[in-house]
């Protein structure tokens, strides 16, 4: 799944081609990714100029001359800027004509991906974007309290918790795996053993994970790939997802599943 610093990537990618452009048409090969009713989605985006491109945890922000298209890749999807002759795939669903004679086509193996359109007025007081937790690459005026306060009571691994959008944006399983290593703590720490120093440490780790991630432009694995002609290097960074041996005590890492996920910990490094 692509998380934060590939959601980034893409923006930044993204916002080099399509600022200024306008959207001419849509073409919508499957409905049930698009969020409310199919012909006002159509009507509220089409021949509006994009402007301006957005992120907040993993919600692409599409800011129109007249309102914003939300855009959550979920699983697999993803985004081809194109010429308009290229070859339409079963997995292409959702296909913007742009005023340039270009597409920006959207696939999605998987269908799990969703579009929404929202007045900006209403654009962070209305879901999805007013469920969103606090974005650490964002936001610097959030209250670690306040944080902790969401945390202290629940009786779930550590782990579940940080991929709990609502909470802490943008993490998903690879980055909970790498920042959790990195702060010294089991997966499977329930979150209200968590301390606020510990919470702290969290953030920070979270912080400098990001930050290299997205200067590294994410992670290149299948669910994320160079549809718009990135490849990511931070899977050369990773120091537990996927690997077999701790690279600070040389262990056999621990591999299970939390909340469906797979993990990867060290027992010795990771209390």
């Amino acid at each position: 799944m692509p998380e934060l610093p590939e959601v980034e990537t893409v923006r930044r990618v993204l916002t080099e081609e399509l600022v200024g452009l306008d959207i001419t048409d849509i073409d919508i090969r499957y409905p049930n990714l698009i969020e409310g009713d199919i012909n006002e989605f159509k009507n509220n985006i089409i021949n509006k100029k994009i402007c301006k491109l957005d992120r907040l945890g993993k919600h692409l922000i599409f800011i129109l001359n007249d309102g914003a298209l939300l855009s959550h890749l979920r699983m697999e999807g993803k985004f081809f800027y194109v010429d308009n002759d290229f070859p339409i795939n079963k997995h292409i669903h959702v296909i913007f004509k742009l005023s340039n004679n270009k597409l920006l086509c959207y696939q999605d193996v998987r269908k799990f991906g969703r579009f929404n359109y929202r007045s900006l007025n209403d654009l962070y007081t209305t879901p999805p974007l007013n469920e969103v937790g606090v974005d650490l690459t964002i936001n610097n005026n959030y209250s670690i309290n306040d944080i902790y306060k969401k945390i202290i009571n629940k009786k779930i691994p550590i782990k579940a918790t940080l991929l709990d959008q609502s909470i802490l944006a943008g993490l998903g399983n690879i980055y909970v795996d790498e920042v959790l290593y990195e702060a010294h703590i089991n997966p499977n720490r329930l979150s209200n053993t968590i301390t606020l120093e510990e919470l702290e440490l969290i953030i920070n780790q979270m912080k400098i994970i990001f930050d290299n991630a997205i200067l590294n432009k994410g992670t290149t694995i299948k669910s994320y790939t160079s549809s718009l002609g990135v490849i990511g290097n931070y899977q050369n960074f990773l120091k537990v997802h996927t690997k077999s041996s701790c690279p600070c005590c040389k262990s056999t890492l621990t591999r299970v599943k939390i909340k469906g996920r797979m993990t990867y910990y060290c027992e010795k490094c990771q209390r």
